[in-house]
């Protein structure tokens, strides 16, 4: 009656190990599925003689989003994904030279990174993702408003930064001439001292680097078939 008991229960706790490890195992696969084959072009914005805006404390814009993206070229690199650059260094690339890299290589996603500004205004910050409206992917992504909206969610979780929501913008030509789902993430507001020092450190940058890929698999989860 005792072997019994204790084969009994040597069984169960075997049963547990066994089904414990197969949802580990699923979860692994699941998220390297995800990732597979997916090309993710990074773009970190302006360059060369282009600095964006200028931080509050003299900061220049262009150097915060090669940070960040770098970064995010890093992790992504690190989860499976294909992550393509439009520039890895402090170099000038026009805008219609920045989508046509992303269109050449079949992008799944584009991701432009930038830092936001009010001129004459160093109260406001936040967080915010433009997009253009209605775009679809060749291969039925979901829209670029759903991918912009995930982003953003991430972001506001992970920093703890105000929200200025998803912004529509079909003027602008890395959204407007890219053939793929596609956002500009406005990490945060250089015109805002307190903010533009969050920017500057690598506890901030990770944070939006999180929050960025951990967005990214929510968005793909959407549509596995593709």
């Amino acid at each position: 009656m005792i072997l019994r008991r204790i084969r009994a229960i040597f069984l169960l706790i075997l049963l547990i190990f066994i089904i414990f490890f197969a949802f580990r195992g699923l979860s692994f696969f699941r998220k390297d599925f995800i990732s597979s084959k997916k090309v993710i072009v990074i773009d970190p914005g302006h360059g060369g003689k282009d600095s964006g805006t200028i931080g509050f404390n003299n900061s220049y814009e262009k150097d915060i989003n090669l940070d960040i993206s770098k970064k995010l070229y890093k992790k992504l690199k690190s989860v499976g994904y294909k992550v393509i650059l439009t520039r890895a260094t402090d170099e000038f690339i026009d805008n219609n030279t920045r989508a046509d890299i992303a269109n050449k290589k079949r992008a799944r996603v584009f991701i432009s990174i930038h830092g936001n500004a009010i001129e004459n205004n160093n109260t406001v910050n936040g967080v915010q993702v433009l997009y253009y409206p209605d775009r679809e992917s060749t291969i039925n992504d979901p829209n670029s408003d759903s991918l912009a909206q995930i982003i953003l969610d991430k972001l506001l979780e992970e920093t703890g930064a105000d929200n200025k929501g998803i912004v529509d913008r079909p003027d602008l030509i890395v959204l407007n001439q890219t053939k793929m789902p596609a956002i500009i993430v406005e990490c945060g507001f250089l015109s805002n001292e307190n903010e533009e020092k969050l920017l500057l450190t690598d506890d901030y940058q990770d944070k939006i680097v999180d929050s960025i890929v951990n967005g990214l698999e929510d968005y793909f989860e959407l549509n596995l078939d593709n």
